[in-house]
């Protein structure tokens, strides 16, 4: 009788292999899928994002309806609004004005697409992705990764829940079609993530174009937290680091004599409230700032969360500044709407002041 081999104890090659024919094959080839949910009535336990909760929500209250309804007019607001982006009728003004009010979920996709210019890059690389997908899936260098990141990307969210599934199937397709394109960034997990949260808004071809765009374009220029090259990431965190001294010298000064440096640390952090399902609500939101504005905006969130948490930051210490990281992580202790409207504000004032940019050169 002939037994299934494991791919753990193959090599790196013929690991790859097996993980990829066993996402092309999917749910329909006997990959286990999550049964966490199955006997149950899964609406029950998942909110109006696709998360899916471990006990079930409580009935919609009156104020979710209502807010629903609101979120209903402004989805056929922002379906006119972008008809009249795409026709050049309307100016960025009232674009800038609603993406900071926040996308309805019905149109993010679509307005992400717009803003990335994604329809424009792919139409001048017609047949690309099929050509980087076949030929990353010839690599074994990341495709042994793609079995753990893969099955636990977003494993909360409907869209992903199901392994082995179609959504879990694109995603892989896109990370290793990345590896291939980009071969100075590879695969880093955090693109897996990334890419996750883009695909629960885009198709998957306009996916792969929306992350290359993120990654490389001169406005967004995440390619540098992933990039070997570490110029530019060292030029963000000084004028990071400068724009903090400036606005919050006590905070900077109380720091130094404690001997802790967090800015860098703090960066990266804060990057994961663009990643981590844990506060999905504010997730999304701050992608739509970030793809409007670009990589400025991460100083700002910084910024912001020095104005936020300034109190906490004055008692830090070497025993409980991993703790505050971690948390930073995972909420920033306000409201979504209070969040983001600390967050225009410190964009406003880092723009007011001429910071919002490294000097260039």
């Amino acid at each position: 009788m002939e037994m299934d081999e494991d791919p753990d104890t193959l090599p790196a090659q013929e690991q790859g292999n097996i993980i990829i024919t066993k996402y092309e094959q999917g749910h329909g080839a006997g990959a286990a899928m999550d049964m966490r949910h199955e006997q149950v009535d899964i609406g029950k336990y998942t909110n109006h994002l696709g998360i899916v909760h471990e006990t079930e929500l409580p009935p919609v209250s009156a104020l979710e309806v209502k807010q629903r309804c609101k979120e209903s007019k402004c989805t056929n607001k922002w379906r006119k609004m972008l008809a009249d982006q795409e026709t050049g009728t309307h100016g960025c003004d009232l674009l800038l004005q609603r993406v900071n009010e926040g996308i309805p979920l019905a149109v993010q996709g679509r307005a992400w697409s717009l803003l990335l210019d994604t329809d424009k890059v792919k139409s001048q690389n017609p047949g690309n992705y099929k050509v980087m997908k076949e030929k990353g899936k010839r690599s074994s260098r990341i495709t042994h990764r793609i079995k753990l990141d893969v099955s636990s990307t977003l494993q909360n969210h409907m869209t992903f829940i199901q392994r082995s599934g179609v959504n879990q199937q694109e995603l892989c397709d896109i990370v290793v079609a990345y590896s291939a394109y980009n071969p100075e960034v590879g695969y880093h997990r955090d693109l897996s993530h990334i890419t996750a949260i883009l695909l629960l808004y885009l198709p998957e071809e306009d996916a792969f174009w929306a992350l290359t765009q993120l990654l490389a374009s001169e406005r967004h220029s995440l390619q540098v937290f992933y990039s070997p090259n570490t110029a530019q990431l060292g030029r963000l965190l000084s004028h990071q680091e400068q724009v903090l001294h400036k606005s919050f010298l006590k905070i900077m000064r109380y720091l130094g004599k404690e001997g802790l440096c967090i800015e860098g640390s703090m960066l990266t952090s804060l990057l994961r409230c663009f990643l981590d399902g844990k506060s999905f609500g504010l997730t999304p939101r701050l992608w739509d700032v970030f793809i409007l504005e670009g990589e400025w905006v991460l100083t700002a969130m910084v910024h912001t969360s020095f104005k936020i948490h300034r109190k906490r930051l004055m008692k830090l210490s070497w025993s409980t500044v991993w703790e505050f990281q971690e948390r930073l992580s995972q909420s920033w202790a306000l409201e979504d709407n209070a969040v983001l409207r600390n967050l225009q504000t410190s964009m406003k004032e880092l723009t007011r002041k001429h910071w919002d940019l490294p000097p260039s050169g």
